[in-house]
């Protein structure tokens, strides 16, 4: 085309009327996709908190190392058909958190989105706080419930979506996979090797290296990326006492920072980088809770950089776009009773059976931090002493011998499964599959191990056609949680992964024969399943523990925001910058959207130049929540190599309050300015 017929154009599209829908120009133009991404902070509470992934006594917040966010993505074709997928810096997702969102969004949206077109996820972070969850409280298998955690959740995720769908305009879908090298190595060989031997020969390794990645792109550019990638974010290992989004946190930060979000925007870029089948794979490459890093901090970086590096430049070569319907289907399964049928356990019809851990569940995972000395993996015959005491002090959780023959070679530790409700774990779940044209979704509450989600894949490409799927994506830690899915031969062996398998040999079985039933109703309508009869909603059941410890007490002498420690009068690239402010307990007024930033000296005056999400900042607490007066805040701020020199000052800002529900004041201090240099 010339200049002369591009000016042409542009004047007739200014003068002619719009082209009616149903005309062939109309009909091309519907064909394409509208899309949307959104974005917002779900923090939990830094503080005073347990931690959801090791499940320790001893692993209580401290402070903040990368904050969580919510990160939505809206896809939604010509006849309107839509699907959201929202991943969340979390450990897992609840049952009652996934309810929860879909009532807040049918209220502000009516029946726009619902359990079958809605896909929440988490990370599994194993370094955020535990307390949302419903499920356990008031249990020997739980921690404390804190309303306020769990609403700042559901608000968190409600924002993303609100924001996707208020901004969804026409725009492209590409495609990409690659490899992504030494992020990540199976943790339990013993179990994976037991796979038929033809069946591992067919794959290059026990892992599976596939990174696939979505670019979401409008006329006016990028505005997301989403990708899957199976890795544990256990390089935060237990000894750490930060907040953080492990790996795939960093990977998300350095992504969104490359694309200058600083998170003051509503229209900032959204990268999310969500897991898949990660069950036996471990970002821990020295298989020993170490590597391979020298300290978890630089193994956490180093896996989320080889994450983010692949990402990066798949973001940059996708070039596959993705066309046809957005179709989804989702049921509500149980899992303990399942009849699975032989074309899906190679023989004979089997079964399910009522939730229950094994002993190798208490043993841990070794390669990421071990369980109790009294338990290792591989343990498959009861120890009487063992057996008799938690008889004693479990009599509602303890299998009779009809379960254990179900469960068989499972050492069954505890059973709560149909007797403890209030437990979580033998409720009914829900399964989604969904398509974006050649690619499809799985989605589950679980952690399918290597080898259960190349079955998965197998199955659905099978029933899908594969002359039609371009790519399968096992979306793990979706809409709820329910442990472990090895394959059989996996869960013979009774490693980790085999004693948190729930429902015994055959759930793996079980999980593709009802996600292929899913998959072969896509081409049928739609029907919204209902909540089963035996699903326990907990929403309303659970008391809340308070998180606020006291009112703030005024120092006696200064003031909140007075600087302790002051800052070196100049730094070099590198070199950490340490500062301290007196302040408040952060628990007494959460959430805390910002607790400190650095900002740098320009000519129209202060910019910001990191803000407490970065990876290059830390945010330390000394409180003493039975003392709940002021508190020493300590920053540890370590300039990027490129990190632009100059003069920069560290800022904190915050609000008080002289009575547990009196008015709050805010507050702010400041460093004295200080040099940075090459």
């Amino acid at each position: 085309m010339t200049r002369s017929s591009k000016g042409l154009a542009a004047v007739l599209l200014l003068v002619l009327p719009a082209i009616p829908e149903g005309t062939a120009a109309g009909n091309d133009r519907s064909r394409g996709y509208r899309i949307g991404c959104g974005s917002a902070d779900i923090t939990g509470p830094v503080t005073g908190v347990p931690f959801w992934g090791f499940v320790r006594a001893d692993q209580i917040g401290r402070g903040l190392h990368l904050r969580q966010r919510a990160r939505a993505f809206l896809v939604i074709d010509e006849h309107d058909s839509r699907l959201v997928l929202i991943v969340c810096d979390l450990g897992s997702i609840t049952q009652e958190l996934t309810l929860e969102v879909l009532d807040r969004l049918q209220q502000e949206f009516g029946d726009l989105y619902t359990q079958r077109n809605v896909i929440l996820s988490a990370t599994h972070t194993h370094a955020a706080p535990a307390g949302f969850w419903h499920a356990g409280v008031g249990t020997p298998f739980g921690t404390p419930f804190y309303r306020e955690y769990f609403r700042n959740i559901v608000d968190g995720v409600v924002s993303a979506v609100r924001h996707a769908h208020r901004t969804a305009r026409p725009g492209r879908i590409l495609l990409a996979r690659g490899d992504v090298p030494d992020a990540g190595v199976n943790r339990s060989l013993v179990a994976y090797m037991n796979n038929p031997a033809e069946e591992r020969a067919r794959y290059s390794g026990s892992t599976d290296t596939t990174m696939t990645l979505l670019r979401f792109e409008t006329a006016d550019g990028p505005i997301g990326c989403l990708n899957w990638f199976a890795v544990h974010p256990t390089t935060m290992t237990y000894h750490n006492r930060l907040v953080s989004g492990d790996n795939k946190g960093y990977a998300e930060r350095a992504f969104e920072k490359a694309e200058g979000v600083l998170y003051r925007r509503p229209d900032d870029f959204v990268a999310a980088f969500a897991q898949s089948n990660c069950g036996d794979v471990t970002g821990n490459l020295n298989l020993d809770n170490t590597g391979p890093g020298e300290t978890e901090f630089e193994t956490t970086r180093i896996i989320g950089h080889r994450q983010y590096a692949v990402a990066r430049e798949l973001f940059e070569q996708a070039e596959d776009e993705l066309h046809g319907p957005v179709v989804s289907r989702q049921a509500w399964v149980d899992l303990s009773c399942v009849r699975v049928r032989p074309e899906f356990t190679g023989g004979s019809e089997q079964r399910t059976a009522p939730a229950a851990w094994g002993y190798a569940f208490a043993a841990g995972s070794t390669e990421d931090g071990g369980g109790h000395p009294l338990f290792r993996e591989g343990m498959t015959e009861p120890v009487p002493l063992l057996e008799f005491t938690l008889d004693q002090q479990f009599p509602d959780a303890r299998p009779d011998e009809q379960l254990r023959k179900l469960h068989a070679p499972k050492a069954i530790l505890l059973a709560p499964g149909n007797n403890m409700p209030q437990a979580g774990v033998g409720r009914p779940v829900s399964l989604t599959v969904a398509r974006l044209g050649p690619l499809v979704l799985a989605a589950g509450p679980a952690e399918f191990t290597t080898m259960a989600g190349r079955r998965i894949r197998d199955t659905l490409r099978r029933v899908c056609g594969p002359e039609s799927v371009r790519d399968v994506v096992i979306a793990g830690y979706s809409n709820g949680y329910a442990g472990y899915v090895t394959t059989r031969e996996e869960y013979e062996t009774q490693q980790y992964e085999g004693g948190h398998t729930l429902f015994g040999p055959w759930t793996l079985a079980a999980y593709r024969q009802e996600f292929a039933a899913l998959a072969a109703s896509l081409n049928e309508d739609p029907v919204e399943t209902p909540v089963p009869d035996r699903f326990t909603d907990l929403r309303g059941q659970v008391t809340s523990a308070p998180l606020a410890v006291g009112p703030d007490t005024p120092p006696a002498a200064g003031q909140f925001g007075d600087v302790l420690l002051p800052p070196q009068s100049a730094y070099r690239r590198g070199q950490t910058v340490t500062v301290s402010f007196r302040t408040v307990n952060p628990r007494n007024h959460y959430p805390h959207p910002e607790f400190v930033r650095v900002e740098r000296q320009e000519a129209a005056g202060w910019t910001t130049a990191a803000i407490d999400a970065d990876w290059s900042v830390r945010v330390e607490f000394d409180c003493d929540d039975a003392s709940p007066g002021a508190c020493r805040m300590t920053v540890h701020w370590t300039p990027e190599n490129d990190s632009p020199v100059g003069t920069c000052r560290i800022v904190h800002t915050g609000s008080w309050r002289s009575e547990a529900d009196g008015p709050e004041q805010s507050f702010s201090g400041q460093t004295e300015p200080f040099r940075l240099d090459d």
